[in-house]
C-alpha cells in the first residue's frame, strides 16, 4: 500500500478539506472512459468505467462540483469560488463519453464535453485513434512511409516497436501543417489492413441526448490539429467552424473551448488564444497541470490531469494544489 492510499484511508483529507478549504478551481481533465486495452485511445488517457463511477461518487460527496461555465463566470467577475470547487471536463468526443454523461446525470452533476466537431461519427476519422488502428494493421517487420517530402522507416517487430511508431507518427502529425498530416495519413491507409474500421466517436444524436441531460458541449476544433503548427489561417477556420457546427447541431450557444494536443509540444500561443476569443468563446482550457483561480487567464485555464487511481486524484486536489507551479513551454501564454 503506497503513501497516497494510506493518507486517503486515514480520513486526513476530510479533516484537511474542512480546516484548509481550497479557494481555487480544480478543472479535471478526462478523455476516454473505457478499459485500458480498448485500443482506440492511449491507455494513459483512459479511466475504466468502474473507476470513473468511484471518482464521481467521491467528488459528489466531498467537493462542490460546478458546471464549468458557472465557474468561469465567477472568475470573470472576480468573485470568490465556493470552497473545494471542481469542474469536470472531457476532451475529444469518444462514444464512451455517453456512459460517463449518464453516470454524471444520475448524480445530478454536469460536465463539459469538448468535441472534435468534424470527426464525430459520420465525419472524418479522428486521427489519433485512426493512427493507432492503422499502425496495428501494418503487416511485416517495417513500416516504410513516404509522403509530403517525409520518408520514414520504422521497425514493427514487437509491441514496443509499434508503440514507438505511434509515438513517432503522432509527433510528426502534430508538428506539421494539416495537408502534410493528411498526406501521410492517406498513405498509411493504403498500407494498412485496418483502414475503414469502426468509428469510436460519439454520434450527433448522442451529443444532442447528452446536451438534453444537462451536459455542456464545448469545442475541441474540427479535426484536432496542433493549432500553432497548422498556421493562423487554418487555426482560425478550425476554431470558428467547430463553434458554428456544434451550435447548429445542438441548437444552443457553445462558449467553452479546449486546445487540442497537450503534451511535450507547444499547442497554444497568444495568437491562437486571440483567435479563440475572436470566435466568440467565453473561455478556453489548456493541458497545463495546475489549478485555476482569479489570476488565471480565461483563455488559458489550467486543468488537473486525472488517472485511474482515485487516491492519486485526491492527493492532487488536496496536496498538490500547493505544489503545482508549472512553467509554460516556449512561446505559450505565461501564467499570471
Amino acid at each position: 500500500m503506497d503513501s497516497k492510499t494510506l493518507i486517503f484511508r486515514s480520513g486526513f483529507y476530510s479533516l484537511f478539506r474542512r480546516l484548509v478549504p481550497s479557494r481555487q478551481l480544480g478543472i479535471l481533465r478526462y478523455h476516454a472512459v473505457c478499459e485500458l486495452d480498448a485500443g482506440y485511445a492511449d491507455p494513459g488517457i483512459c479511466v475504466t468505467p468502474g473507476a470513473f463511477e468511484r471518482h464521481v461518487d467521491y467528488l459528489a460527496g466531498h467537493y462542490r462540483v460546478l458546471p464549468l461555465p458557472d465557474a468561469v463566470d465567477v472568475l470573470r467577475r472576480g468573485l470568490t469560488l465556493p470552497a473545494n470547487a471542481v469542474a469536470i471536463t472531457f476532451d475529444d468526443g469518444y462514444a464512451d463519453n455517453l456512459g460517463a454523461a449518464n453516470v454524471l446525470a444520475s448524480r445530478g452533476l454536469s460536465a463539459t464535453f469538448y468535441l472534435t466537431a468534424g470527426c464525430l461519427a459520420g465525419g472524418a476519422p479522428f486521427w489519433p485513434s485512426e493512427l493507432r488502428r492503422l499502425v496495428a494493421g501494418i503487416d511485416g517487420p517495417t513500416l516504410r512511409l513516404s509522403a509530403a517530402g517525409i520518408d520514414l522507416h520504422l521497425p514493427l517487430t514487437s509491441a514496443v516497436d509499434r508503440k514507438a511508431a505511434v509515438v513517432k507518427l503522432t509527433k510528426i502529425f502534430k508538428g506539421h501543417a494539416i495537408p502534410v498530416r493528411e498526406a501521410l495519413r492517406e498513405r498509411l491507409r493504403e498500407l494498412s489492413t485496418a483502414a475503414g474500421q469502426a468509428c469510436p466517436m460519439l454520434s450527433w444524436d448522442q451529443v444532442r441526448s447528452m446536451h438534453r441531460m444537462g451536459m455542456v458541449v464545448g469545442s475541441h476544433t474540427m479535426t484536432h490539429p496542433n493549432l500553432p503548427n497548422a498556421g493562423l489561417d487554418a487555426a482560425r477556420l478550425e476554431i470558428a467552424q467547430s463553434k458554428t457546427r456544434l451550435e447548429e447541431e445542438i441548437g444552443a450557444p457553445v462558449t467553452m473551448f479546449s486546445y487540442p494536443n497537450g503534451g511535450a509540444d507547444r499547442y497554444m500561443t497568444p495568437e491562437v488564444a486571440t483567435l479563440v476569443q475572436a470566435a466568440g468563446f467565453a473561455a478556453a482550457t489548456t493541458s497545463r497541470n495546475a489549478f485555476a483561480g482569479r489570476s488565471s487567464d480565461l483563455y488559458a485555464l489550467e486543468r488537473v490531469q486525472v488517472s485511474e487511481n482515485l487516491e492519486r486524484l485526491t492527493f492532487a486536489l488536496e496536496i498538490e494544489r500547493y505544489a503545482f507551479k508549472p512553467k509554460p513551454r516556449r512561446g505559450e501564454i505565461e501564467p499570471s
